[in-house]
């Protein structure tokens, strides 16, 4: 019997340490590709002494995306392109329990300590138990580069 107290207690330490890690790792850099740094990204000086944060645009194809931080907050967004010349951004940050989501595929974003789901071009929930969608970013394409712009409300 103590054996199997042990057993299930090693194993909700270990789920603890998954979800510490998925929660509190947010500033891990992922691409659609996989975990890799952040391709032409770039922070400097915006208006009112805020960050400007932005991205090649090359670096957001069709169904893709390319991830950024919130200058605000520091957490990931990830900037999409659903249609072709349709950009936004949308938080990485689950609105269940606050764990980072997986990068957008297949057009939806996965949070992988719940289980819940997104699309990818809108933020909303597909399946819980998140009920609240992720939120958006307005994003501006500005020449060859995306601004990533504020939170909206």
């Amino acid at each position: 019997m103590d054996g199997g107290i042990a057993a299930v207690a090693l194993g909700g330490a270990g789920l603890l340490a998954g979800s510490l890690t998925a929660t509190f790792g947010r500033t891990k850099k992922t691409t659609a590709a996989g975990p890799s740094p952040v391709p032409a990204a770039s922070t400097g000086g915006g208006a009112a002494g805020g960050a400007k944060v932005s991205v090649a645009a090359s670096a957001v194809p069709v169904g893709g995306s390319a991830q950024v931080k919130d200058p605000a907050s520091g957490d990931a967004v990830y900037i999409v392109q659903p249609k072709a010349g349709q950009y936004c951004g949308l938080s990485s940050v689950c609105t269940h329990s606050g764990c980072a989501v997986d990068a957008p595929k297949d057009g939806q974003l996965y949070c992988p300590c719940h289980g819940s789901r997104f699309d990818a071009a809108t933020g909303a929930v597909i399946n819980g138990p998140a009920t609240k969608p992720l939120p958006r970013y307005s994003v501006t394409k500005n020449g060859d580069k995306l601004d990533l712009g504020p939170l909206q409300s």
